[in-house]
Formats: structure tokens, C-alpha cells, sequence
């Protein structure tokens, strides 16, 4: 696998970085890690990372990594001779595989002031910076290479031994072949002549019409004439031409792939090498072709990287989980190891008692002896003795332990020989101990004692592993946390991803519509201008508000659409709030309402005498203005899909998306926007948020032209709020033929007609009376009330009578504007502005309340009995209010 750059990708990648970032100015240098650094380059609207890696590789970048928190001192360095400046040349040391970025001044690259970053791949590589006379200033590491010559801070650094490319003569091919030696190869041998590389000098021998593997001293005619010296001669001239191209011309990039074995076909294609050309080598393996051989380069350094990454990650997960179960057998080991000494107490104990009486014979024969005061070498002696002799107590005496008055006995379970056929589990666990078993005991107390001895210990063993299972769980809990944190603190990320390349709208303020559409604001005076002259095409719309600050907004149509009219009014309610939300009104806490107008309506001349400054727009025509906006503003996410099976399945979300809400629009019935009052001044509008622009000027119109929301009503079921609440708070009907229709339900929309009509003085049309006769008590009390109300019209009529000029005009809109408002209605809102005293909206309540109860009809039995029981209403809002009031503390 390939895995550093040679000579030929050198030349080609300077190739295509002369034309991608020469011109441009150095922003940024970044270390990624001790020998990789990152350039970034930019120009407006357009950037270019280079990565360059000392001794490995340079190309430019898609891919985002992360980067040192603290830059390095040589990156310091870096920054400060060469952050902001242009980059005026790039170019190849001969054909050698080292590159210069010069900086230069105006005056010239040999004036001072001009600098050089030189970046060798050749070894360990290198990353100098030196001055104009490439003296160096600073380096990624010093190199000795004899007593006289150095890379070091002060050293001048030497460009005269750089080799080049030239042709191949054929007395210099044939000289350079006699010179291999008897065993060597075409392609070890031609891999080192001329500035070709191993990869061109392989394609030149296949060119050849030879083998790689030819022995040159047995297989090859070193005959200057020969038909094989030609060959190679004339591969050598394509493979100059094709050195020469590299350096001229942007050449297309190769990845080829590894062959895969048959039984991997579902394994992933792993990388081979990367080359700037398709040598005749690489045709027939699998490979893929890029645009350029940077963009191949790019490609198959981030995916092998990622690789690493993801290899050292997994294998500190690995380790983890190693150490992890090594924890784990450990405390299994010291669990069992407590559970046999527990199990084997306990059959010492057992042993002993099942061999009472040999137990206490031994006990006895080794006592008396003692006591006798024999020797304990002596005993030992005669023990052995016996045991030469067959003396059955002597045979199962295993060892003498006098020091500490023990002996050691090997004592046997007469019913192993019973059990053998059992399978029980407790069979089992005791096949551990099968056959004899060697048991302790004390020559100073009886076998009884012994036995009793070794159930105590049995009794400690097991509290010990009672407390050793119960601290187990968590001494694992412990470990396994701590070494997630171990894990977590030293883990290697994968950082190596495609960065996404911005759409051409993100560098302006910008939504996606609810329905769809983007709607795009300027964040200065510059973007204002650039975003209606560049951006604002026919059938947009342009959405301004007349307040100082407000943003200019546009909304992007549909592309074949002609006219701003199709976009629906949600978009543009939208578009608005934007617009209003970014002037002064947010500050101000202002209500008001933007404007929308057609992009032909939209220029950039002005009136003669007059001027308009950046950011500012003419308005010829008719504006149609938006309901009141409400000052809420806010941000949202946008998630980025990772793979193409994501991609697949959202492909059509937002065509789904859009195809409901247009069905929705479809079903409902009066949808659409009516003309509004139109200005025929041409009024210049100022930039988004600077206060030094000129101050918007022309007459603001006095009202907004209202648009038609049914749709929206329709969906949100606003009319049958509107009309529960009309039902709670509504003003009752005083007139007679209403309180004689007492039982009968009356719509809302009746109630509204018949205060309209009230408040306006005509006739009031009488719905019919039920059918039934009316009490006198009823009837008496219906005629008061309607000379009540004769007597408010005509008290009405005086005051409009007696009113002073100017005043019946403003009378008459606040008629209209509190058409639908009673006098209950008043006191609510103005508690609830507190603008009626110290009233409180309980008390109005109440009040109200009270009084519906005191002007309700006396029962009439009869009347009761020919009018229709009404149903029974739900409670109000209000009373739903009222009862939290009172359920409340």
C-alpha cells in the first residue's frame, strides 16, 4: 500500500494548487498534530484548506479535523510572519520533492519583506520558513547531515542541488543497465534511474512490451541497437511526455483497490495507491477516477486516517474491556476460591466424624508417646516403621506436625462407593473431595473437639464469603465505572469528516417557510443591496415594515412562477415577523405590521435631487400590508444526513409535506389576499440596523389593507371560539320581542346583527314569538322595558345633536370599532389593562353575574309549558376561571 507522496505527485498537486490558491491570503495556520498542519486560504465568498504533512503529503481538503487547542511555538511563529498575507507562487524545487510557497511584497520576490515556507517529503521530511534571500527564520526540526552542513535557524538554505527531468539517451539507459548486478530486476533497477519513480518506471517497462521481473543480466539484450533497448527507449519518451503534461495541465486523480479474495464479495473495498495517471499497471485492478489528483489524494488520506483512528479507538476499547474482565475473573476466583474452603471445611468436619473412632485411636497412640517424652525424630521413625510394617493406623498417618500438636490423617468416606452411580447436583459438588481426604488435627483434644474446630471455621468461612458476595457487585460496579472514565478521558475520537459546503443563501439571515419557501434577510446595509440587486428575481416577493431597523426580506418563488400573488399568506405573516423582529421595534416593544410588494416594484433609482444610500430602495405602487406581527423570534436546528440510505429516505419529505398543505389550501374556501391601500409616493426605505442611514421618508400610509384568513380561521377553528365566546360574554338583547322569546336560543350571529343595528338606530327586525300566551306580569314588564329604550335613543339622538365639530366623525369609528362590546365587556378589559381603579375583575364578575339573576323573568308556569326546554350550556370560561379562583389557596 502506498503511503507517502513521490515526485510525480508533487508535481502534479503543485499543478492544481496554482490555479486553486495562488492569489489568495493565508487566514489561518492550524497544527493537527505534531508533524500535520493546515493552511487556510480565502478570498471573499470562497476558501481552500491545504493539508501538509511533513515527509508524508500536501493537497487540499474537504475533510474537518480536529485541531490543537494551543498551537505549537513553530506555528506562532508561522502566524506571525505570514497571517493576511497572498500567496504569489507555489511552485517544485526541479523535480525533486520539495515545494515553495512564496509571499511576496510588491516590490518583488527579492525585496525584503517577501517570505518562503519550504516543505520537503522526502525522509522525515521537513517545513522551513526563511526571509527573501531564503535565509531561515524558523523550522519544524533540525537536521545534521554532516560537520559543514545543517538545517538550522540561521543556516541559508541551498536550492542549487535540486535535480530536473530530461529525456533518456539511449547510451545513458544502456550504461546505467550494464552497471545491475546478476540477480537484479527491470523494476528494481529502472525504479531508481532518472526522476521518473517506480510507479512510471514499471509503466515504461510494461510500455516496453517486457516483464518486471526480467533479470537484466540473463533475460535482456544490452545492445544499444537491440529491439528491447528501443522499446525502452520509447517508453521513456511517453513517460517524459507525460511528466511534462503533469506540469502543465490539471490532471484527473486514481484510487485503485486491493483484488478481493472470493470469500469476501459483501467486504468493503480496502485502498492500494493513489496516483496522478492510469499507469498501464493499474488498468486492469479496480479503481476509481476524481477530477483532480488532489481530490483522489484527499480521498485516500481522510478515509486511511479515519481507519487509523478507528483501529486505535477499537483497540483501547479492546483493552478496557481485557482489564475489565480481567477484574472480573479475579473476584470469580476469590469467590470460588472461598466457596471450596467453606465446602471443605465442612467435609474435614464430616470426615472426622465418620472416622470417630480411628481419630481418636491415632490421637491417643501419638499422645502417649509424646508424653512419654520420645523423641519427635524418634516418633517419626517409628511411625515409619509401622507403615513398613502394615499397621492400618500407621498407613493413614500422613505427617507429624508436633510444633504445632498436630498430625495429619488421611481419612476416607465409606460412602463414596454408594454414590458413584448418583447424578445429584450435591453428588456432584462433592466429587471435588471424592476418595481420601486429608484432614488436621489437634493430639491434645478429641475428635469431637477436632470436628467441632473445623464447623467454626466452616461458620467463618462462610460470613467471610457471605460479605465477599455482597461487595462483589459493587467493587465490579466501581471498577468498571472507573475504567469507563480511564477509557473516556484517554479515548481516541474519530474526528475525520466531509465538511458540508455551504449554500450560497446561509451567508444572509434565512428560514424555510412552513410552506416551503426561503425567505432571506439582509444582516447589513452591504447584504441589503447585494441581496435585491443579485437575489430578487421576478415573481418574489419584497417585505419591508416602516419602522427604522426593519430588514429587507424577500421570499423566493417557485421558478416558474410569474407573480408574488401565489405565495400563500403564511409565508408572507412569516417573512414579516422577520422583517419587524430585526428593527427597533423588539427593543421598543411594538406592535406593528409589515408590507409586501412585487419585485417589479422594487428600484434603485431615484427621484431627481434625491439620493439613496446603500441598503436603500425605491417602492412605486400599491403595498399590501400584513396583520400586526407578533415580536417572537427564534432559532432552530438543522441536522445534516450522514449516509445515502438517510439521504434516500427523505428525499421526498418536503414534496410530501408540500403536497398536504396544498390540498389542505384546496379544500378550503376563501383563501387569498385583497389589494390594500395603495401609495402613489415613492417612498426610499433605510438599511437593517444603522442609525446612519437616510430616515425613511414619504408619508406612512394611515391603514393596512386587510387579508383574508379563512383558511386559516377554518383550520384552527377560530369562528367556533369566537362564537362560544360571544355566547359567554355577549351582551343580552333588551328588546321586547327578545326577552319574550325567553326560551329560544338565539345565534351569535344574530346577536351581533341586532346590537349592530341597535348601536346604528335603525329598526330592530322582531324574530317571532313562540307560540303560547305571555303572563301579565311578563307583558307589564316587557312594556317598561321597551319605553326604556325609546328613552335612551332619543337621550342618543340629543347627544349626537349637541356634539361639537370633529367629534360625530370620531364617535362613529369607535361605534364600529366596540360594535360588538357591552358594557360588562368594557369593565373587563379595562381591569385587566388596570385603567379602572381599584375595581377587581372578581368583583365585575360577580356583578354581572348578579345582575343577570335580577333581570331574569318571574316563572310562568303556562308559558314554561308551551316554550321548548332548552338544553343545558357548558360552563363558561369565565366560570371555569372563577372556580380555579376559588379552588384555589
Amino acid at each position: 500500500m502506498k503511503q507517502r507522496f513521490s515526485a510525480l505527485d508533487v508535481r502534479a498537486t503543485v499543478t492544481a494548487l496554482q490555479q486553486r490558491i495562488v492569489g489568495l491570503r493565508l487566514q489561518g495556520i492550524y497544527d493537527v498534530n505534531a508533524k500535520t498542519f493546515l493552511f487556510k486560504f480565502t478570498k471573499p465568498d470562497h476558501k481552500e484548506l491545504v493539508l501538509v504533512e511533513s515527509g508524508i503529503r500536501i493537497h487540499t481538503t474537504d475533510y474537518t479535523r480536529d485541531k490543537s487547542i494551543t498551537p505549537s511555538n513553530f506555528c506562532m511563529k508561522l502566524r506571525k510572519h505570514l497571517k493576511a498575507r497572498r500567496l504569489t507562487a507555489i511552485r517544485q524545487i526541479g523535480m525533486d520533492r520539495v515545494v515553495d510557497f512564496e509571499f511576496a511584497v510588491a516590490a518583488g520576490a527579492h525585496a525584503e519583506g517577501t517570505y518562503h515556507i519550504i516543505c520537503e517529503f522526502y525522509a522525515s521530511g521537513n517545513i522551513i520558513l526563511t526571509d527573501y534571500q531564503y535565509n531561515t527564520l524558523a523550522l519544524l526540526r533540525v537536521v545534521h547531515v554532516d560537520a559543514d552542513t545543517a538545517f538550522a535557524v540561521g543556516r541559508t538554505y541551498c536550492l542549487s542541488e535540486s535535480r530536473g527531468v530530461e529525456p533518456v539517451e539511449r547510451a545513458a539507459l544502456v550504461e546505467f543497465l550494464s552497471k545491475a548486478g546478476p540477480k537484479d530486476n527491470l523494476k528494481r533497477t529502472l525504479a531508481s534511474f532518472g526522476a521518473f519513480g517506480p510507479a512510471l518506471s514499471e509503466h515504461v517497462i510494461i510500455r516496453a512490451g517486457l516483464s518486471p521481473t526480467l533479470r537484466i543480466a540473463t533475460g535482456l539484450d544490452l545492445d544499444p541497437n537491440s529491439p528491447q533497448i528501443s522499446a525502452l527507449v520509447e517508453a521513456y519518451q511517453e513517460a517524459y511526455d507525460i511528466v511534462i503534461r503533469l506540469g502543465r495541465e490539471v490532471s484527473p486523480g486514481y484510487i485503485t483497490y486491493m483484488p478481493k479474495l472470493e470469500t469476501d464479495d459483501d467486504s468493503e473495498n480496502v485502498f492500494d495507491e493513489f496516483n496522478p495517471w492510469l499507469f498501464e499497471q493499474h488498468k486492469t485492478k479496480p479503481h476509481d477516477e476524481y477530477p483532480s489528483f488532489a481530490d483522489a489524494a484527499d480521498v485516500f488520506f481522510s478515509n486511511m486516517e479515519a481507519q487509523k483512528l478507528k483501529v486505535k479507538a477499537h483497540q483501547q476499547e479492546l483493552a478496557a474491556e481485557k482489564k475489565l474482565g480481567a477484574i472480573k475473573s479475579e473476584h470469580e476466583g476469590r469467590v470460588a476460591a472461598l466457596e471450596r474452603a467453606h465446602r471443605k471445611t465442612e467435609e474435614q468436619a464430616r470426615r472426622i466424624e465418620i472416622n470417630l473412632e480411628f481419630v481418636d485411636q491415632a490421637i491417643l497412640i501419638i499422645r502417649q508417646a509424646v508424653a512419654a517424652g520420645m523423641d519427635w525424630k524418634e516418633l517419626e521413625e517409628l511411625v515409619r516403621d509401622q507403615q513398613d510394617q502394615g499397621n492400618p493406623v500407621a498407613l493413614r498417618i500422613l505427617k507429624l506436625n508436633l510444633a504445632a500438636n498436630q498430625i495429619t490423617l488421611e481419612l476416607d468416606d465409606p460412602e463414596d462407593s454408594d454414590d458413584d452411580s448418583s447424578d445429584d447436583e450435591a453428588d456432584v459438588d462433592q466429587n471435588d473431595f471424592s476418595g481420601a481426604l486429608a484432614v488436621d488435627v489437634d493430639i491434645f483434644e478429641s475428635a469431637f473437639a477436632n470436628a467441632q474446630r473445623y464447623y467454626n471455621s466452616r461458620r467463618q468461612a462462610g460470613v467471610k464469603h457471605a460479605k465477599t458476595l455482597a461487595i462483589s457487585s459493587q467493587a465490579l460496579q466501581s471498577a468498571e465505572q472507573k475504567i469507563k472514565t480511564d477509557l473516556k478521558a484517554t479515548k481516541v475520537t474519530v474526528t475525520v469528516s466531509q465538511s458540508r459546503k455551504p449554500f450560497w443563501f446561509e451567508k444572509f439571515s434565512w428560514f424555510i417557510s412552513s410552506d416551503g419557501y426561503l425567505v432571506l434577510a439582509g444582516r447589513d446595509m452591504q447584504q441589503n443591496e447585494l441581496l435585491v440587486k443579485r437575489h430578487l428575481r421576478g415573481g418574489d416577493a419584497y417585505v419591508h415594515a416602516d419602522i427604522h431597523g426593519a430588514a429587507s426580506v424577500i421570499v423566493k418563488n417557485k421558478p416558474a412562477t410569474e407573480s408574488a400573488e401565489a405565495i400563500p399568506p403564511s409565508t408572507l405573516f412569516q417573512a414579516g415577523i422577520m422583517s419587524v423582529c430585526q428593527s427597533r421595534a423588539w427593543d421598543a416593544k411594538i406592535v406593528t405590521s409589515a408590507w409586501w410588494v412585487e419585485a417589479s416594484q422594487v428600484s434603485k433609482t431615484a427621484p431627481t435631487g434625491e439620493y439613496l444610500s446603500t441598503g436603500s430602495f425605491m417602492i412605486r405602487g400599491k403595498k399590501h400590508f400584513l396583520p400586526p406581527t407578533q415580536l417572537v423570534y427564534g432559532f432552530g436546528f438543522l441536522f445534516r444526513l450522514a449516509d445515502d440510505e438517510s439521504v434516500a429516505r427523505h428525499v421526498r419529505a418536503r414534496q410530501q409535506r408540500q403536497a398536504i398543505m396544498e390540498e389542505n389550501l384546496r379544500t378550503a374556501t376563501g383563501a387569498g389576499s385583497e389589494p390594500t391601500q395603495a401609495t402613489d409616493e415613492s417612498v426610499p426605505l433605510e438599511a437593517v440596523g444603522d442609525d446612519s442611514v437616510t430616515v425613511v421618508s414619504g408619508k406612512a400610509p394611515a391603514e393596512g389593507g386587510a387579508m383574508d384568513f379563512s383558511a386559516a380561521r377554518k383550520k384552527y377553528n377560530l369562528e367556533e371560539i369566537e362564537t362560544a365566546a360571544v355566547d359567554e360574554f355577549g351582551e343580552e338583547d333588551k328588546t321586547p320581542a327578545a326577552r319574550s322569546e325567553g326560551k329560544r336560543q338565539i345565534s351569535a350571529k344574530e346577536r351581533r346583527d341586532m346590537r349592530k343595528q341597535r348601536t346604528t338606530g335603525d329598526a330592530v327586525p322582531v324574530p317571532p314569538v313562540p307560540v303560547g300566551k305571555v303572563g301579565k306580569k311578563e307583558q307589564k314588564r316587557l312594556d317598561e322595558e321597551a319605553k326604556f329604550e325609546k328613552s335612551q335613543q332619543k337621550q342618543q339622538q340629543q347627544q349626537q345633536q349637541q356634539q361639537k365639530r370633529g367629534q360625530k366623525g370620531k364617535l362613529r369609528k369607535m361605534k364600529e370599532k366596540y360594535a360588538e362590546q357591552d358594557d360588562e365587556d368594557r369593565e373587563l378589559r379595562m381591569a385587566l389593562l388596570g385603567a379602572s381603579g381599584k375595581k377587581d375583575i372578581g368583583a365585575i364578575l360577580d356583578s354581572s353575574r348578579s345582575a343577570a339573576v335580577v333581570e331574569a323573568p318571574e316563572p310562568d308556569v303556562e308559558a314554561d309549558a308551551a316554550a321548548v326546554v332548552p338544553e343545558p350550556l357548558p360552563p363558561s370560561i369565565v366560570d371555569q376561571f372563577k372556580a380555579m379562583d376559588v379552588e384555589s389557596p
